[in-house]
């Protein structure tokens, strides 16, 4: 799949219309031209869509910003390992940061210890990639990427799982599905702390 082929979010069109605005404000585009393209911006399901309305208006490049590397390589099925990651600790920390890669199906055992696991450099075997634990007395971190999306099929007993400020569902970002049992353990999900410098690793 080419990169303009993926899906275009709210924010792209909304970008593409700021642009045309501009471009009518400035004589580039007579009002019968805004008022057709930006109906198309809004209508736009790809970003080859959005980039057809601007190619004579801005470089086919700069449009739109939310066309990089990162969400188009996030996933990456080549080389994928089938098997399961496992990572147990009893009264111990595993900490995984930077560049590595996330299997489909990763297992964390948890006994009175601490797992960290920042997502935000990694790359994905699979666009849904699913994480099991079982917690006794212990935490699980997760540090991921804005746009990703968090299903919570985990079981507490007298524990607690949060998820806070991961920011909207993107469908081009890969999805994380949290599943086990959660004993008197906590899980916490956090996405950037400051928009511009997501990528931190977990202190």
């Amino acid at each position: 799949m080419t990169p303009g082929s993926y899906r275009a979010s709210d924010a792209d069109r909304d970008q593409v219309a700021e642009v045309l605005h501009s471009a009518y404000a400035e004589g580039r585009i007579s009002l019968d031209e805004h008022s057709e393209r930006t109906q198309a911006a809004l209508e736009a399901k790809t970003f080859d869509d959005l980039a057809a309305l601007t190619a004579d208006l801005v470089p086919q490049q700069s449009l739109p910003l939310h066309i990089n590397a990162t969400r188009t390589q996030l996933v990456v099925a080549e080389g994928a390992n089938p098997e399961s990651d496992t990572m147990s600790t009893v009264m111990s920390t595993v900490k995984r940061e930077g560049s590595w890669r996330v299997r489909a199906h990763s297992v964390t055992n948890n006994v009175m210890g601490d797992i960290k696991l920042d997502l935000t450099e990694a790359t994905f075997d699979a666009p849904v990639v699913e994480i099991t634990g079982t917690q006794l007395m212990g935490s699980l971190v997760l540090r991921v990427p804005p746009g990703v999306t968090i299903v919570d099929e985990v079981t507490n007993v007298l524990g607690e799982t949060s998820i806070k400020d991961v920011g909207e569902p993107d469908p081009a970002m890969p999805t994380i599905v949290l599943k086990g049992t959660n004993i008197l353990s906590e899980i916490k999900v956090r996405g950037p702390r400051r928009p511009s410098r997501w990528r931190k690793a977990l202190t």
